[in-house]
């Protein structure tokens, strides 16, 4: 008997030894991270403006082979009632000599190259709110073809569209219309907003004005609307007579104050 008991106790502590050994409670550390080898991504190719390209803090243009065929493109594609517009852009790090304007002698250096008159180009420049990269160098010029005409021009982020006097009336005109069609397709597409400024010339009574612009805002959205535009996409007001553009003391400064301002809303 005792033998038996001797053989219980032997086999029990074998079994806590077993247990011991071979099995335990364990925790897991979530503050533990596994680090996981990524492979690095390639950089894409920047994408270039224009065959065109500057060191940093320089404004001597290199030119591509290219170049020439480009040139030669935007020039012949130009029409009577558009000019061109070069923008030359510079960064904020960048150590012109003598506190010259980058953006403005870049883009003057490029113009140079092109057989236009004046009244034909439009040079500005803008500066872009980083450090200069080499790799964006050719990205410092963009072109854009404008509307310019005694009917409709586009300046900056805006377009002027023009109106008789004292009419709210936008003018039959197919140059106008055409330019209010593309507009409408690019916002349906995109759902940018339109707003709609209407401005007059100070002849008469301001409140009449200030009416009389709102119905010049309103009929260019009227017939935004009838080219299937939603309503909840434009905007209208009027600044009647308060914010001209020009001398109202002449004929030709009114005809510029009497305008709607349309101005696209990303």
């Amino acid at each position: 008997m005792r033998l038996l008991y001797a053989i219980l106790l032997l086999l029990t502590g074998l079994l806590f030894w077993y247990l011991a050994n071979n099995h335990c409670a364990c925790t897991v550390d979530d503050s533990a991270t596994i680090e996981e080898k990524v492979a690095p991504v390639a950089a894409l190719p920047m994408k270039k403006l224009s065959p065109i390209g500057f060191k940093c803090s320089d404004t001597t243009p290199k030119y591509e082979a290219k170049w020439a065929a480009f040139r030669d493109s935007l020039q012949s594609s130009l029409k009577d009632n558009q000019i061109l517009e070069i923008m030359g852009y510079s960064f904020l790090d960048e150590n012109p000599v003598d506190g010259v304007d980058l953006g403005g002698a870049r883009a003057m250096s490029v113009r140079s190259q092109f057989q236009l008159g004046d009244d034909k180009v439009r040079v500005i420049s803008q500066s872009k709110e980083e450090s200069c990269r080499q790799e964006e160098m050719y990205n410092m010029i963009r072109f854009r073809t404008l509307r310019n005409s005694t009917k409709i021009k586009e300046v900056g982020d805006r377009t002027l569209i023009y109106f008789p006097s004292n009419s709210t009336d936008k003018l039959a005109d197919a140059e106008i219309e055409a330019y209010l069609d593309d507009v409408a397709v690019r916002v349906k597409g995109s759902g940018e907003k339109i707003q709609l400024t209407g401005h007059t010339d100070a002849t008469g009574n301001r409140e009449a004005n200030i009416r009389l612009g709102q119905g010049r805002a309103d009929s260019i959205k009227n017939y935004l609307m009838g080219k299937g535009v939603p309503s909840s996409q434009i905007s209208t007001s009027s600044l009647g007579p308060d914010s001209p553009i020009a001398d109202n003391a002449t004929p030709a400064g009114r005809a510029q104050n009497r305008r709607t301002e349309l101005r696209i809303i990303k």
